[in-house]
């Protein structure tokens, strides 16, 4: 997996760290924000798909009693 993922931003390409968007991510979580509205990333790109990934990653699984 790439280090940074690359995206346009106003004209013109930057580089967005991985470490960020999942930072981002945990951050939207625990802030109790939804994924749809909270992720900064257009979901078909791959900085999208890892800030996804990484905020489905926190939702903790079911607890069978």
């Amino acid at each position: 997996m790439a280090d940074a993922f690359k995206s346009t931003w106003a004209g013109g390409e930057v580089l967005i760290p991985k470490a960020q968007v999942e930072a981002e991510a945990r951050e939207a979580f625990h802030a109790g924000r939804d994924a749809n509205e909270a992720c900064p990333y257009p979901f078909h790109t791959d900085a999208g798909l890892q800030w996804l990934a990484t905020f489905n990653l926190c939702i903790p699984l079911p607890v069978d009693r």
